[in-house]
């Protein structure tokens, strides 16, 4: 059995145009040069996720298992660790939730609460005059 390629991010970057396209996602090189033509979103889409892990783009689209399945024939090998993997686990946690609570002042919530029994009171006034005439 052959050992398996091993490719460093700035190899990688040097892959980057419609003849000679790599992408780097969840650790794996693929040569997608093949398939440029053919992705449904355009060359473009994927000449923009070259030279860096592809993994956020290419999640947040939201491929079916097919396209995933289609991407495993493009395989080369892997990316050596270079540290790639870490940043993108930094990457991908979530930023904590303020919990700074806002307070409303007093007029304002008066305001609030207030308002609509005023324009009904308009509303009652009104309806009562009118069907007086």
């Amino acid at each position: 059995m052959s050992e398996e390629k091993t490719y460093t991010l700035e190899e990688c970057k040097n892959h980057n145009t419609e003849k000679d396209c790599w992408l780097v996602i969840q650790g794996k090189v693929y040569d997608v040069t093949e398939f440029l033509e053919e992705h449904p979103g355009g060359f473009d889409v994927i000449i923009s996720s070259t030279g860096k892990d592809a993994t956020r783009d290419f999640e947040d689209v939201g491929h079916s298992k097919t396209a995933k399945k289609q991407l495993e024939t493009y395989y080369i090998g892997k990316i050596e660790n270079s540290g790639a993997e870490s940043e993108q686990k930094e990457e991908e946690e979530p930023e904590p939730v303020s919990t700074k609570t806002v307070t409303i002042p007093f007029y304002q919530r008066l305001i609030h609460v207030t308002l609509p029994f005023i324009f009904l009171f308009i509303a009652v006034v009104y309806n009562y005059y009118f069907q007086r005439k």
